[in-house]
């Protein structure tokens, strides 16, 4: 039996075996802390919370790992040349030039339509650098920068269709739903600017990926991760700019009725991650 008190206080016998500070502290390893700890976050204590030295200040765009970059530029550029004429040399396309791809393969999907022929690469690779890696001669002058590159050739898909295929340069998957390269970056090494996007996306005036927003999607993580698009041409974001007679003091009433609203919305529906990310914006 243990004497249940605190300090100087009587307690009565309980036969749990433990003091109440011990039973209090039990509970933050059980089920009640798991309550204890939707309880805080929905208060907003973990983003008002310090972090440990080598993080950023804690918000929705936190660091999870201490960052040694200061920015990443992830190019998808949808048509570009093939990698069997820049940095993927492939011999056996000589081997077998001009002959047509077995059709009776699993992993050719040609979708119904003609299957074509095998062509050798337009240019020669040649070795550049220390590191020998070869490069087309499309590109004699990034060769002479071989050393300063990471060039992974392992990566491959088995889609035959574009929407997919960009999907998967994005998101490591041909299926939608999984988070981007850009939302993984955020999530794991954050922004030091917590009130602005820490992922942006631009596109080409010409149009971006057939997929569109799944590209740059979030996926499964916080929406706070998800890649803002900036528009190519006129206001990058639209409504940013409102009216003259608008001072920044009724914009801020507006938008602190706006999030009380949004957030008597969001406490009558359950979910609404996209709603939740939204309101922490305002």
């Amino acid at each position: 039996m243990a004497i249940i008190g605190d300090g100087n206080l009587p307690g009565r016998q309980f036969p749990c075996g433990r003091t109440r500070r011990e039973c209090v502290w039990d509970m933050g390893v059980g089920f009640a802390g798991l309550a204890l700890t939707s309880l805080l976050d929905r208060d907003g204590f973990f983003d008002a919370a310090a972090r440990a030295d080598g993080v950023a200040n804690a918000g929705p765009l936190s660091q999870h790992f201490p960052a040694k970059a200061k920015a990443c530029i992830f190019l998808t550029m949808n048509g570009a040349p093939s990698q069997v004429d820049t940095f993927d040399h492939k011999p056996e396309l000589t081997k077998y030039a001009g002959k047509q791809l077995p059709s009776d393969r699993e992993y050719i999907n040609s979708g119904g339509r003609k299957v074509g022929y095998l062509t050798p690469e337009w240019r020669p690779f040649r070795r550049g650098g220390e590191s020998g890696q070869l490069i087309s001669d499309y590109f004699p002058n990034v060769r002479k920068h071989a050393d300063k590159l990471a060039i992974v050739n392992s990566c491959h898909t088995d889609s035959h269709a574009h929407g997919s295929a960009l999907v998967a340069v994005n998101t490591g998957k041909t299926f939608i739903g999984r988070p981007s390269l850009g939302a993984w970056c955020v999530y794991g090494l954050g922004t030091e600017n917590q009130s602005l996007p820490g992922y942006v996306v631009m596109l080409d005036e010409r149009g971006g990926p057939i997929s569109g927003q799944p590209n740059w999607s979030s996926g499964f993580m916080p929406s706070t991760v998800s890649g803002t698009l900036f528009r190519p041409t006129g206001d990058p974001i639209l409504n940013l700019r409102g009216p003259e007679h608008v001072t920044r003091e009724i914009q801020r009433e507006q938008l602190d009725l706006l999030k009380q609203l949004n957030e008597q919305h969001r406490d009558a529906r359950k979910g609404g991650a996209d709603l939740a990310a939204r309101i922490r914006v305002l």
